[in-house]
């Protein structure tokens, strides 16, 4: 009976998603839309089948300590504040999740890293929550190594060789030996065996990284295509015994823009099926990876780098992946049949990305903040899963700075990063790791700029660029530069990075639309120690 239930369901919605998500999918207000605080209700297996969580985080950037996120409502005049994160309340998210689903396997795809001198507490903070494998991402080979520790590859090693969690590079080469790289605590692929299931892991470096990190970071490393990469041990850890394959790339897909423009909502208030077709942009180089893989290769797929969540099914392949800086992570309950070693999908659970909140808005029972007609004054504990969530400031000794005040946590408050200070550009892209890699300046007509500000406005976008540009005038969206109108024949430049740039769909997607012959109006400049001068870009009085 429960069977022919479950195959009606489908056909109306889908056995493989968290109830009422798709209801939050609104203009204004919501529920639970970034936690889960109620205990969950398992379906129930046959004597054959086992349950098994994949849990992810992405671009973590070394964040331990938790964020203190500032905004404003439609309900108060001054600015509220919320802890989102922190190596104190993830601990006790894992420990929950692992208590109601026996069988986790936590990961990282990759930008692990805030710096190179903080190397030995990112490695504490991964082996203190007993991660199973980790890769690497792009920003953690952009990161500038002192020069006491050497290069990117000097960094990784010293990080690996003291650490608990294998690190998995399975597509990078050492050019002196032509073999895979061979340091200690590093390994081409790993199996995690928990309870019975044997999951093949896989941790693939971008193989775009050749146009987007600086050569001295990768001298005497080669990164292999992903795809080929994976077609070789995919197979070979199938012939080791795997039943699950699991990759690690720190690669974005977009599955949100289309249902943002056709929804009108905000990127963050969308909400999808996994199961649903055609949402996922597959023109990316994550999409054609997964467009071209062999049916039934890979199960898992743990991207990242646009900051953005997935939780899809892209050509058979489940995808995930959730918010940056330590506030988020994704999981899904999959039920293998033991019998066949196949994912039963109509019984398996794909969750959207859940924050690591402190305490909840009544209203909304999560710590949301976007949602302006939210009412966000009165709060209540966090729960997860139908359990408190509690912060365990015993490890302040061991990860310092968790109980600091609002002054001391790092704020989630937009304002020009202080290495811009040292350069000029008529308006400034914010860059997500400002300082840590090479910036850029484009120059672009001002149609084209005006075209690209708007549909930035228009995704909710807006504070990605500070100063900002956007003001008010009679109730009309404005665009100015320093308070003046922005000329359509006028040449500006925006200052950005390669991981920001990489990110930034709006401005892509436009390059990608026009002609060969259209792209002349564009000219990339390097910024170098001789720019010397400050942003001028400036938005009118709101």
């Amino acid at each position: 009976m429960y069977k022919i239930l479950c195959v009606l369901f489908i056909l109306s919605a889908s056995c493989s998603f968290k109830k009422r998500q798709l209801e939050n999918q609104t203009m204004k207000g919501h529920d639970k839309l970034y936690a889960e605080p109620d205990a969950p209700t398992l379906i129930e297996l046959e004597p054959h089948e086992k349950r098994l969580v994949i849990a992810s985080t992405n671009d973590v950037h070394g964040n331990y300590r938790p964020e203190l996120v500032s905004f404003k409502d439609e309900h108060q005049k001054d600015s509220q504040y919320t802890r989102i994160g922190g190596v104190d309340v993830i601990n006790n998210y894992f420990k929950i999740l692992r208590q109601t689903y026996s069988n986790v396997v936590l990961v990282d795809s990759g930008d692990i890293f805030s710096n190179a001198g903080q190397i030995s507490m990112t490695r504490e903070f991964y082996s203190f929550l007993k991660y199973d494998a980790l890769t690497v991402g792009l920003r953690d080979f952009n990161l500038k190594v002192p020069a006491q520790i050497g290069k990117s590859s000097d960094m990784f090693q010293n990080f690996a060789m003291a650490s608990d969690v294998p690190l998995i590079m399975s597509n990078l080469y050492d050019l002196k030996t032509a073999r895979g790289v061979e340091w200690k605590g590093t390994k081409s692929h790993h199996i995690k065996d928990i309870a019975g299931i044997r999951v093949g892991i896989i941790g693939l470096i971008p193989d775009d990284i050749v146009n987007q990190t600086p050569v001295n970071n990768r001298v005497g490393l080669f990164v292999e295509n992903m795809l080929q990469s994976t077609l070789r041990h995919a197979r070979l850890l199938r012939s080791l015994g795997a039943d699950l394959i699991v990759v690690l790339s720190h690669q974005g897909l977009d599955c949100y823009s289309e249902l943002s423009a056709k929804e009108k909502l905000s990127p963050l208030k969308v909400n999808f099926e996994p199961t649903a077709e055609g949402v996922c942009e597959t023109q990316s180089v994550l999409g054609q990876f997964l467009e071209r893989l062999p049916p039934h290769l890979v199960d898992v797929v743990i991207g990242g780098r646009n900051h953005q969540k997935m939780a899809n099914y892209v050509n058979g392949t489940l995808v995930m992946s959730g918010f940056p800086d330590g506030k988020s992570f994704n999981y899904a309950e999959l039920v293998i049949d033991t019998k066949t070693n196949k994912i039963v999908q109509e019984k398996s659970v794909v969750h959207q990305p859940v924050f690591f909140c402190h305490d909840f808005f009544k209203t909304t029972n999560d710590c949301f903040t976007e949602d302006t007609s939210v009412n966000h004054k009165e709060r209540i504990p966090a729960t997860f899963l139908g359990k408190p969530i509690e912060r365990d400031l015993s490890l302040e000794k061991k990860f310092p700075g968790l109980s600091g005040d609002k002054t001391a946590l790092h704020q989630h408050t937009i304002n020009v990063p202080q290495s811009l200070a040292f350069f000029k550009a008529d308006i400034s892209f914010v860059p997500q790791n400002s300082g840590e890699t090479q910036l850029y300046i484009i120059v672009m007509k001002g149609r084209d700029l005006l075209r690209i500000l708007e549909e930035e406005y228009n995704l909710n976008r807006k504070d990605l660029w500070q100063p900002s540009p956007f003001a008010f005038d009679n109730s009309e969206l404005t665009i100015t530069i320093s308070g003046n109108e922005l000329k359509m024949d006028g040449e500006y430049r925006v200052l950005t990075d390669l991981e920001s740039l990489q990110n930034h769909y709006s401005l892509l997607n436009h390059f990608g639309k026009l002609k060969s012959e259209a792209l002349a109006n564009f000219s990339w400049k390097s910024v170098t120690a001789e720019d010397s001068v400050t942003s001028t870009l400036a938005a009118q009085t709101r």
